[in-house]
Protein backbone atom coordinates (compact mmCIF):
# COMPACT_ATOMS: atom_id res chain seq x y z
CA UNK A 1 0.00 0.00 0.00
CA UNK A 2 3.11 2.14 0.65
CA UNK A 3 6.95 1.58 -0.29
CA UNK A 4 8.81 -0.96 -0.69
CA UNK A 5 10.04 -4.12 1.19
CA UNK A 6 12.90 -2.65 3.19
CA UNK A 7 15.00 -4.82 5.67
CA UNK A 8 15.23 -2.57 8.92
CA UNK A 9 18.18 -3.87 11.09
CA UNK A 10 19.67 -0.60 12.96
CA UNK A 11 16.51 1.64 13.36
CA UNK A 12 12.86 1.41 13.09
CA UNK A 13 11.84 4.82 11.36
CA UNK A 14 8.89 6.11 13.12
CA UNK A 15 7.50 7.41 9.75
CA UNK A 16 7.06 6.57 6.06
CA UNK A 17 7.64 2.68 6.75
CA UNK A 18 6.33 0.66 4.05
CA UNK A 19 2.80 -0.66 4.69
CA UNK A 20 0.83 -3.87 3.08
CA UNK A 21 -2.84 -5.15 3.20
CA UNK A 22 -4.09 -7.95 3.23
CA UNK A 23 -7.50 -9.13 1.71
CA UNK A 24 -9.59 -12.27 1.35
CA UNK A 25 -12.64 -13.67 0.36
CA UNK A 26 -14.38 -16.51 1.73
CA UNK A 27 -18.00 -18.16 1.79
CA UNK A 28 -20.42 -17.78 4.35
CA UNK A 29 -22.38 -20.85 4.11
CA UNK A 30 -25.02 -19.43 7.03
CA UNK A 31 -25.50 -16.72 5.13
CA UNK A 32 -24.93 -18.51 1.53
CA UNK A 33 -23.15 -15.41 0.17
CA UNK A 34 -19.32 -14.18 -0.28
CA UNK A 35 -17.68 -11.72 1.99
CA UNK A 36 -14.78 -10.00 1.12
CA UNK A 37 -12.23 -8.62 4.35
CA UNK A 38 -9.69 -6.11 3.80
CA UNK A 39 -7.02 -5.55 6.59
CA UNK A 40 -4.76 -2.91 6.73
CA UNK A 41 -1.95 -0.69 9.11
CA UNK A 42 -2.08 2.41 7.42
CA UNK A 43 0.66 4.99 6.77
CA UNK A 44 1.73 6.73 9.89
CA UNK A 45 3.42 10.05 9.69
CA UNK A 46 5.19 12.25 12.91
CA UNK A 47 3.48 14.64 11.80
CA UNK A 48 0.00 13.93 12.31
CA UNK A 49 -3.37 11.76 10.98
CA UNK A 50 -4.06 14.74 8.10
CA UNK A 51 -4.61 13.52 4.52
CA UNK A 52 -1.12 14.05 2.63
CA UNK A 53 -0.76 13.08 -0.92
CA UNK A 54 0.90 9.49 0.70
CA UNK A 55 -1.80 8.97 2.12
CA UNK A 56 -4.10 10.30 -0.62
CA UNK A 57 -1.95 7.43 -3.04
CA UNK A 58 -2.31 4.53 -0.11
CA UNK A 59 -6.23 5.13 -0.36
CA UNK A 60 -6.24 4.82 -4.19
CA UNK A 61 -4.16 2.10 -4.04
CA UNK A 62 -6.59 0.04 -1.20
CA UNK A 63 -9.48 1.48 -3.14
CA UNK A 64 -7.91 -0.75 -6.26
CA UNK A 65 -7.07 -3.74 -4.21
CA UNK A 66 -10.61 -4.10 -2.33
CA UNK A 67 -12.20 -3.64 -6.20
CA UNK A 68 -9.81 -6.20 -7.44
CA UNK A 69 -10.96 -8.85 -5.20
CA UNK A 70 -14.48 -8.36 -4.41
CA UNK A 71 -17.03 -9.75 -6.87
CA UNK A 72 -20.85 -7.60 -7.31
CA UNK A 73 -22.38 -8.71 -4.89
CA UNK A 74 -20.24 -9.78 -1.86
CA UNK A 75 -20.48 -8.08 1.82
CA UNK A 76 -17.19 -5.97 1.85
CA UNK A 77 -15.42 -5.04 4.91
CA UNK A 78 -12.09 -3.57 5.49
CA UNK A 79 -10.75 -2.99 8.93
CA UNK A 80 -7.18 -1.89 10.54
CA UNK A 81 -5.28 1.00 11.99
CA UNK A 82 -5.63 3.38 8.96
CA UNK A 83 -3.99 6.00 11.22
CA UNK A 84 -6.38 8.52 9.66
CA UNK A 85 -8.95 11.49 11.05
CA UNK A 86 -12.55 10.54 10.92
CA UNK A 87 -13.14 13.13 8.35
CA UNK A 88 -10.04 11.78 5.96
CA UNK A 89 -10.42 12.06 2.36
CA UNK A 90 -9.86 8.46 2.66
CA UNK A 91 -13.30 7.67 3.60
CA UNK A 92 -14.46 9.60 0.61
CA UNK A 93 -12.72 7.39 -1.60
CA UNK A 94 -13.91 3.89 0.01
CA UNK A 95 -17.70 5.66 0.49
CA UNK A 96 -17.46 5.50 -3.66
CA UNK A 97 -17.23 1.83 -3.45
CA UNK A 98 -20.48 1.81 -1.61
CA UNK A 99 -18.70 1.39 1.91
CA UNK A 100 -19.62 3.09 5.27
CA UNK A 101 -17.61 3.48 8.01
CA UNK A 102 -18.92 2.46 11.48
CA UNK A 103 -16.62 4.06 13.74
CA UNK A 104 -16.70 7.80 12.96
CA UNK A 105 -15.25 9.91 15.41
CA UNK A 106 -15.84 7.28 18.10
CA UNK A 107 -12.27 6.70 20.73
CA UNK A 108 -10.56 3.49 19.95
CA UNK A 109 -7.50 3.99 22.00
CA UNK A 110 -7.08 2.37 25.34
CA UNK A 111 -5.37 3.99 28.02
CA UNK A 112 -1.96 3.03 27.11
CA UNK A 113 -2.29 5.46 24.61
CA UNK A 114 -1.51 8.71 26.20
CA UNK A 115 -2.01 11.31 23.41
CA UNK A 116 -5.25 12.83 23.28
CA UNK A 117 -5.85 12.48 19.73
CA UNK A 118 -8.16 9.00 20.11
CA UNK A 119 -8.24 7.91 16.43
CA UNK A 120 -7.18 5.27 15.10
CA UNK A 121 -8.71 1.90 13.65
CA UNK A 122 -11.74 1.68 11.96
CA UNK A 123 -14.40 -0.44 10.63
CA UNK A 124 -16.32 0.06 7.09
CA UNK A 125 -18.96 -2.33 5.66
CA UNK A 126 -20.60 -2.07 2.19
CA UNK A 127 -24.03 -3.41 3.80
CA UNK A 128 -25.00 -2.11 6.93
CA UNK A 129 -27.75 -3.95 7.09
CA UNK A 130 -25.81 -7.15 7.80
CA UNK A 131 -24.33 -6.07 10.87
CA UNK A 132 -25.63 -8.28 13.54
CA UNK A 133 -24.00 -6.44 16.11
CA UNK A 134 -20.71 -4.16 16.05
CA UNK A 135 -18.57 -3.34 19.44
CA UNK A 136 -15.43 -1.25 20.45
CA UNK A 137 -14.19 -3.31 23.28
CA UNK A 138 -13.32 -1.27 26.44
CA UNK A 139 -11.96 -4.21 28.20
CA UNK A 140 -9.56 -6.26 28.74
CA UNK A 141 -6.45 -3.34 27.88
CA UNK A 142 -3.93 -5.61 25.32
CA UNK A 143 -3.09 -2.94 23.25
CA UNK A 144 -2.90 0.61 22.72
CA UNK A 145 -5.94 0.17 20.84
CA UNK A 146 -9.51 -1.22 20.87
CA UNK A 147 -10.41 -4.13 19.99
CA UNK A 148 -13.13 -3.94 16.92
CA UNK A 149 -15.77 -6.84 16.96
CA UNK A 150 -17.98 -7.39 14.51
CA UNK A 151 -20.37 -10.22 13.81
CA UNK A 152 -22.33 -10.12 10.64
Amino acid sequence: MHGDYIEYRSHWPTGDRPRAAQALRVFDRRAQRFVTITHLHGLRDPNGKADTPARRAQAGRLADLITGIRQDDDLTVVCGDLNLLPDSETFQILAKLGLVDLVKDADTRTSRYPKPLRHASYMLISDPGAVRRFEIITRPEVSDHRALMLDL
